[in-house]
C-alpha cells in the first residue's frame, strides 16, 4: 500500500477504494476499506449496475450489492485480504480519484 493511502487510512480515518472485477459484465465493481471507530479495518466490495452510473441515474441502497470480505487489525492484513482476492494494494486511492460511488 503506497505511504499516502495508508496516512489517508490511518491519520484522516477517510476511506479509500479500488476498482475490482465484477461478477458480471453489466455491473462495476469496487472493494473499498473503511476506517472503524474501534481501530479495525473494515474490507468490503460493491457493485452497481452500469446503467445506472453510466446513465447518471440515481440509486438506491436497493441497487448496490454490498458483500462484506473482512474486518481486520492492522494494515498489513488489509494488503493481504485484498491481495488475495485480485486487488493490488497499489491501486487503493482517495474515491472520487477511481470514481467509487459514495
Amino acid at each position: 500500500m503506497r505511504p499516502e493511502v495508508a496516512n489517508r487510512l490511518t491519520m484522516t480515518r477517510s476511506t479509500v477504494s479500488a476498482r475490482h472485477k465484477p461478477s458480471s459484465e453489466d455491473l462495476y465493481a469496487w472493494v473499498w476499506v473503511f476506517p472503524s471507530q474501534d481501530g479495525t479495518f473494515r474490507v468490503s466490495m460493491v457493485e452497481i449496475p452500469k446503467n445506472l452510473i453510466d446513465e447518471d441515474e440515481c440509486f438506491s441502497e436497493e441497487d448496490i450489492s454490498r458483500i462484506h470480505i473482512a474486518t481486520v487489525g492492522k494494515l498489513s492484513e488489509v494488503d493481504e485480504v485484498v491481495s488475495n482476492i485480485g486487488v493490488d494494494p497499489n491501486d487503493f486511492d482517495a474515491p472520487w480519484k477511481n470514481d467509487f460511488p459514495l
